[in-house]
């Protein structure tokens, strides 16, 4: 029996759109029960050259330099907006406004303003809405947000998250889009915390309540990428805030772009009252695990290998146990959740309500950075309860 078909537009097609354009060749071929045949339709951006070039490299039937035609054709069912922070407003709310399916990558926003009517036009025009907040379907790292949903744990009481990297420790690196504020919002605040604000709300379950926040621009200047001048840079290449969650937990985060020696070094640890976990993506297949609950002479932390294809989400679709797999997997994950909360009328997480609670933590802790005070998070009650983080997902997959 053949399954109904739906056609993508991709918008941008560099470091995510390569990404997002694997997810979609390769959800069927190793997901077979997914309802839907994915085709990846047409690839859109502004060169035509270009563009024809990444098309045929990365598999995508057509190309095109007009969205507005793209999004009046009726057989293009999702649009997928992987572009620089700076249009995703823009291009969402053209897309839903087209009626679309809307998958967006992150930060959903250049701030809460945008990242909340962005949601709530969703919601208006009940279309499905994605973030690409991969991480999560790491086998890993949903086993975690499984382990202490089961209270494994115990009562959360600390969290620590650290996302290094080092592309700008030299001053001579060239600029890119990513050290503007114009184009980005913000520098590894946006780009890596992002992420880490993601990964707590989705492993414990805790939402952010105040945070206080420190933030460093090393390098001022940069040359330009096209060779051409000087750029000034006015974002962060250095951000770092403690936060208090909302059961009284505390947390602190780290995010920079000049720990030499770091290329992506993204680690979170959760320390409860029963036992801790640490996920390391640059170990992404591992999970570290402790518990009081261990006789006393076997206490310790262990590693689990979460490729085990009966026991881990997402493992046994891929190779035999024990056979790792990489970062591009958890995008093709991300995509199949999302097809069968499609098919199911359930709903899939992270959305645009997640993207709106994860800016809400961004701002705040930007406005912290200026402050020097503590900010309370103003979360947007029209969206909190729809961004509960343990909301049961309708994957079988999906860890929770």
């Amino acid at each position: 029996m053949s399954k109904p078909v739906l056609n993508v537009a991709l918008v941008g097609y560099a470091f995510m759109g390569r990404a997002h354009s694997n997810a979609y060749r390769q959800v069927n071929r190793f997901f077979p029960d997914c309802p839907y045949q994915v085709v990846p339709k047409v690839l859109v951006g502004r060169s035509e050259g270009p563009l024809r070039e990444a098309a045929e490299q990365l598999g995508w039937e057509e190309t095109s330099t007009d969205l507005d035609a793209v999004l009046a054709r009726k057989d293009i069912d999702i649009i997928d907006v992987a572009t620089p922070n700076d249009s995703h407003f823009d291009l969402t709310i053209k897309a839903l406004n087209a009626g679309k399916i809307v998958l967006t990558e992150k930060p959903l926003a250049m701030d809460s303003a945008q990242a909340r009517e962005m949601a709530a036009l969703a919601a208006k025009k009940k279309v499905p809405s994605l973030i690409w907040h991969n991480y999560r379907r790491a086998p890993a790292a949903s086993t975690a947000a499984a382990l202490v949903r089961d209270g494994k744990l115990g009562e959360i009481r600390q969290v620590r998250g650290v996302y290094l990297q080092d592309w700008l420790s030299d001053p001579k690196s060239p600029a890119t889009w990513r050290m503007t504020a114009k184009t980005c919002g913000s520098g590894a605040h946006g780009d890596l915390n992002a992420h880490l604000i993601d990964m707590t709300r989705f492993i414990t379950g805790l939402e952010f309540a105040e945070v206080t926040s420190l933030a460093e621009t090393f390098t001022k200047k940069r040359p330009n990428a096209n060779g051409k001048g000087i750029i000034n840079v006015d974002v962060d290449d250095a951000f770092l805030f403690l936060a208090r969650l909302s059961n009284g937990a505390v947390a602190s985060y780290e995010a920079t772009r000049v720990a030499a020696g770091r290329k992506n070094y993204n680690r979170i640890e959760v320390n409860g009252t029963k036992g801790s976990l640490v996920w390391n993506f640059e170990r992404m297949n591992e999970l570290e695990f402790f518990s009081f609950e261990d006789e006393p002479r076997a206490q310790g932390f262990r590693t689990i290998m979460c490729m085990n294809g009966a026991a881990h989400p997402y493992a046994g679709n891929y190779w035999p146990d024990g056979h790792i797999i990489g970062y591009e997997h958890t995008f093709t994950n991300a995509l199949y959740d999302f097809l069968v909360c499609l098919k199911t009328k359930k709903p899939y997480r992270p959305d645009f309500a997640d993207g709106v609670a994860n800016q809400e933590v961004l701002d705040a802790s930007l406005e912290s950075s200026k402050t020097r005070q503590w900010v309370k998070v103003a979360r947007s009650q029209k969206f909190a309860k729809a961004a509960e983080p343990l909301r049961v997902a309708a994957s079988k997959n999906a860890g929770l």
